[in-house]
């Protein structure tokens, strides 16, 4: 295909995938790779490198407006982006040998959906301010076991953000918009990792320079606009948004 028209079509898959992703707090790939794959880029890796570009670009745009909102404990922080570099370096390292990951991918639909359906009837999780659990060990051991596995998970396919997100709503008693200035920039620093490694194997900026410059761009465009709807909208949206996006991707990944 034109590599003008590739660009455009993947470019308006990226707008649309990051505005989502970025207000309803992940799930980004798990959108934008297949119709990326499906509609611009026929090749697995190639459109898997692309994919993360614009995943990058999201969580560096909404990690910056979320950054001026809200603070994190860094001890948290830390033990996340180190066991979630871990785990999407074995994902990412994984993925290389064409393993088959349709039994990975009917675990995550299917916690996927029922996360989703939990929420559904969950009315008052993730909306409202409640006491957040307390960082001791304890929580900074199962946060790191969490991390390493979820992201392994991250460097086969991507899209697990959402985890992240629902791991602070439902185990930290956060809410949506809180547990993004951890999801967000924990996921933008892997991402530099990860994108620099594919975009280095693919060659990506040598042999599609127009395709990956566009996904940048557009990656950065969704994330601005969906953060910035996030705190337009509040923590109602944010839920209703997520809650429909666990349930249609659990639905379609489980499917095929």
């Amino acid at each position: 295909m034109n590599d003008l028209y590739v660009a455009l079509v993947a470019g308006v898959i990226a707008v649309f995938s990051t505005v989502v992703g970025s207000f309803a707090g992940g799930a980004t790939s798990l959108i934008m790779f297949p119709l990326i794959l499906m509609f611009a880029v026929g090749n697995y890796m190639d459109a898997f490198t692309a994919n993360k570009i614009g995943t990058l670009f999201m969580t560096i745009a909404a990690s910056q407006i979320h950054s001026q909102k809200n603070k994190v404990n860094l001890k948290l922080f830390v033990t996340l982006l180190i066991f979630g570099l871990i785990g999407t370096a074995i994902g990412t390292y994984i993925i290389q040998y064409q393993l088959d990951e349709n039994l990975f991918k009917q675990i995550l639909s299917a916690c996927l959906i029922g996360m989703g359906v939990y929420l559904f009837f969950a009315k008052n999780k993730g909306v409202h301010a409640r006491k957040h659990r307390e960082i001791g060990v304890l929580v900074l051991i199962i946060a790191a076991l969490f991390s390493t596995f979820i992201n392994i998970l991250n460097g086969i396919f991507g899209g697990t953000g959402m985890f992240l997100t629902l791991f602070f709503v439902l185990f930290l008693k956060t809410t949506f918009i809180e547990s993004m200035i951890y999801t967000m920039p924990v996921y933008a620093i892997i991402n530099v990792f990860q994108t620099s490694y594919l975009a280095y194997t693919t060659d990506i900026f040598g042999r599609y320079p127009l395709l990956a410059l566009t996904m940048a761009c557009c990656g950065l465009l969704g994330g601005m606009i969906g953060t910035n709807l996030q705190y337009l909208k509040g923590n109602v949206w944010v839920k209703r948004v997520a809650v429909l996006v666990m349930i249609v991707i659990g639905v379609k990944t489980f499917i095929g």
